[in-house]
């Protein structure tokens, strides 16, 4: 027979907040919960519906060592993701869960419901109730925790040609950046929001080898794109970042761009101001590119 069970906990940050930090949250658990939650490694995608992970448990999960889950349903406009387990948890002939996060004012109403075929006298999942609780508690902590870091540069080039050049900057960067960036190769899609890419680094990046980036934002109107590090440093549980190209303040003919982003340190971890150069130095390739190729009228 199947059964339903609910739980709704009010959560002290936005609906947004919470749902970004939902979008890191293979990164963020094992490391703000390892006693739980260990590792996530996707088999098939990479978060979408239709994903496929593999959740390795700690030592706090003592009924499976790992679980094979399936994503159901990641749908930004609700705020609502679900998966099915299906191999690990031999307590339940079937497992599904949903969680939503409904905005509330200030707060934010996060809503677990999961439906359940217990095997023989298996009760309801108050066990994994609790930890849905400890994880939401666990993203709000990180949202709380977060920070920010922005910078502008002026740029001798009109913005209009220096968002030409980051549409190639995947192909320009290794070639003007060689000891910053090796490669860029795109897993899922070309560019466009959704997309998932492997960025190789190069010897002046000592602190990770490569690095997987989703693109959240590349917007011609405003001449926008953002990012969100999914795997590969180390530093920081969450880290995204947006980049902005508006016409210069001072004089006609040149841009200000603005780097922002969003993180969360691992233990004393500093702001990324490492980071920050390298974004200037990267502002500053495009530049030169604009510069020497202008944007045909």
């Amino acid at each position: 027979m199947v059964h339903t069970v609910s739980h709704t906990e009010v959560l002290q940050c936005s609906a947004d907040d919470i749902w970004d930090a939902c979008k890191h949250a293979d990164d963020i658990l094992p490391r703000l919960m390892p006693d739980f939650f260990t590792k996530s490694v996707f088999l098939q995608g990479h978060g979408e519906p239709g994903s496929i992970r593999i959740v390795k448990l700690g030592p706090a999960a003592p009924h499976a060592a790992e679980v094979k889950e399936r994503m159901d349903t990641f749908d930004d406009a609700t705020k609502t993701l679900g998966y099915t387990v299906l191999e690990g948890d031999r307590r339940y002939s079937s497992f599904s869960a949903q969680m939503k996060f409904v905005p509330a004012g200030k707060t934010t109403e996060a809503i677990w419901t999961a439906t359940y075929e217990p095997v023989g006298d298996m009760g309801p999942p108050e066990h994994i109730k609790q930890i849905v609780v400890l994880v939401f508690k666990t993203l709000e902590r990180a949202v709380l925790s977060r920070k920010t870091l922005s910078h502008t540069e002026t740029l001798d080039a009109s913005p209009d040609a220096i968002w030409e050049a980051c549409k190639h900057a995947d192909e320009l960067l290794p070639k003007a950046m060689p000891e910053f960036f090796t490669s860029s190769t795109f897993l899922q899609g070309h560019g466009e929001p959704g997309s998932i890419r492997v960025v190789k680094m190069g010897p002046a990046i000592p602190h990770a080898a490569e690095v997987t980036e989703r693109m959240d934002l590349f917007d011609e109107a405003s001449k926008t794109l953002g990012y969100t590090v999914l795997q590969g440093d180390s530093r920081y549980h969450y880290f995204s970042a947006t980049m902005k190209f508006a016409p210069g303040a001072a004089a006609a003919g040149t841009t200000d761009a603005t780097w922002t982003a969003t993180y969360v340190p691992v233990g004393d971890m500093g702001p990324p101001e490492h980071i920050k150069q390298i974004a200037i130095l990267v502002f500053k390739a495009l530049a030169g590119v604009a510069k020497a190729k202008p944007t045909v009228a």
